[in-house]
């Protein structure tokens, strides 16, 4: 938390997309992040398809997206929505604290998955995290048993390409290359992977790969 909070606070650069289907959680939103990270631009969705339409908007750096509005059909939205804007932050900001609900999101492209239930401060902390390039996971997933006995289950096929080019020995960038995708991806996709498995390093993934994947 102290690393979080040892961001720079520096005035945010960009729009944030606050995507809520009630509306007095999308003025609490904006109103901390103008306070806190003196974000001067803001664009507001309260259904999927107003979320879409703002995407194509070139000045939107952050979404933050509540999973239970009209329109979202599941995670594959959270997919969508980053090949839409794959230079774009996405969050994830829900009542749920659900193990599968988190995980999907993560598996789909979600730079983190914050819930509803943190207080103002840990929001604020959790945000400039992600904005610093990491992805940020609950540590609720890590309390919360498992609900299914195999976490590959938990992973979409491109997650499965990348544990797999983790367990042939390739660098990040090797397995960008391999899939045609940018190494930006990859980073997400092995640090989703890390807390998918709960894997503390990579050498910890690599093993439990082997075992899942052969």
């Amino acid at each position: 938390m102290e690393a979080m909070r040892g961001q720079a606070k520096r005035q945010f650069r960009g729009t944030v997309l606050v995507a809520d289907d009630h509306a007095i959680s999308r003025v609490g939103i904006v109103e901390t992040l103008r306070r806190c990270l003196k974000v001067k631009r803001f664009l507001e969705a309260e259904c999927f398809a107003q979320v879409v339409e703002h995407l194509k908007d070139p000045g939107v750096t952050l979404t933050i997206l509540d999973l239970r509005m009209p329109g979202f059909a599941g995670p594959e939205e959270i997919t969508r929505m980053r090949l839409l804007r794959p230079d774009a932050h996405l969050v994830v900001l829900s009542g749920s604290d659900a193990r599968d609900d988190i995980l999907q999101a993560l598996a789909a492209g979600a730079h983190g998955y914050i819930v509803k239930s943190d207080n103002t401060d840990q929001l604020v902390d959790r945000l400039r995290y992600v904005l610093s390039g990491e992805i940020y996971v609950p540590a609720v997933v890590a309390e919360l048993p498992a609900t299914s006995a195999d976490p590959i289950k938990s992973l979409s096929d491109r997650q499965r390409q990348v544990l797999k080019g983790l367990v042939e020995g390739k660098s990040n960038k090797e397995i960008a290359l391999a899939l045609n995708v940018a190494e930006g991806t990859v980073k997400i996709h092995v640090a989703a992977l890390f807390r998918v498995l709960g894997a503390t390093n990579r050498a910890h993934a690599v093993a439990l790969g082997k075992q899942l994947i052969g």
